[in-house]
């Protein structure tokens, strides 16, 4: 038993103890288990004993889901640390930057480059824990786009519902990696990936200085602006292309629209007062 398997599997018990009043192993593995890979309870008792260890699949899914490093699950003795100062370390911009592991599930094609994996809206739901499951991204149906950019990250998301007027449901948006998110404007279309919804596409604004979470407002004026927590993102994508094989609706009925609609036949009095004179 290495000691960095002890240490973990020490810090795997301790996180779970504490977690919502004592989170049994059943449950630890059930919130853990995708479609793909079931997480039993004898897995999580062999992890916490330090008689085995888990992949690096499994290992990046347990500290997100415990709002943790890779780096301090395996190297700190988080048990020594009092709840303060381990919430502390949760919301450590660490997690923003990048500069904790991260992994990122890609496949290649025959040539050795990156294809660009779709996910379907009806995979949603199973793209919120499956996002860095190589079973589950390789059965994604993969494409190629020649008109994109060289030595990026895309990925292409199948959305649906009218948040995001002009785009309609069933377009298909294509993004590209955000390893930093320091590196998101105020007000940027993005692919945002969570633990609760899956993925989501919307406006993002950094609300991290202010109470630790991001700002997510759509293009429809019906639907609110929300906070989502830094730790419950798990990714995020910028909107570089969109597919649609729908002319987008210029008449959709939303607030953005309607203003839009009145300043345009504004214009054409005017125009049309002008053309009397």
């Amino acid at each position: 038993m290495s000691k960095n398997a002890s240490l973990f599997g020490a810090n795997l018990r301790y996180l779970r103890q504490k977690k919502d009043g004592k989170l049994s192993q059943t449950d630890l593995g059930d919130q853990l288990s995708t479609e793909t890979d079931q997480v039993s309870r004898s897995a999580i008792s062999s992890y916490e004993d330090g008689r085995a260890e888990p992949n690096y699949t499994r290992l990046e899914k347990i500290c997100s889901f415990f709002n943790v490093t890779i780096d301090q699950i395996l190297k700190e003795d988080l048990t020594k640390l009092d709840p303060k100062e381990i919430e502390k370390k949760e919301n450590s911009k660490e997690h923003i930057s990048g500069d904790n592991l991260r992994i990122l599930t890609i496949t290649t094609n025959d040539n050795g480059d990156e294809n660009i994996e779709m996910v379907p809206e009806r995979a949603r739901a199973g793209y919120a824990t499956g996002y860095s499951d190589l079973n589950f991204i390789s059965k994604l149906d993969k494409y190629s786009l020649p008109f994109l950019p060289k030595g990026k990250t895309y990925r292409a998301f199948e959305i649906s519902g009218d948040s995001m007027p002009p785009l309609e449901e069933g377009t298909i948006i294509i993004g590209e990696y955000i390893d930093d998110w320091n590196n998101v404007k105020d007000g940027q279309v993005c692919i945002v990936t969570t633990r609760s919804e899956g993925f989501v596409l919307k406006k993002v604004y950094n609300n991290v200085d202010k109470n630790n979470t991001y700002i997510l407002k759509s293009t429809n004026l019906r639907y609110s602006p929300y906070e989502v927590e830094v730790h419950d993102i798990s990714e995020m994508w910028k909107l570089v292309a969109h597919i649609s094989k729908d002319f987008p609706d210029s008449d959709q009925n939303n607030g953005l629209n309607d203003m839009q609609e009145a300043i345009w036949r504004l214009d054409q009095e005017v125009l049309s007062l002008k053309r009397k004179k």
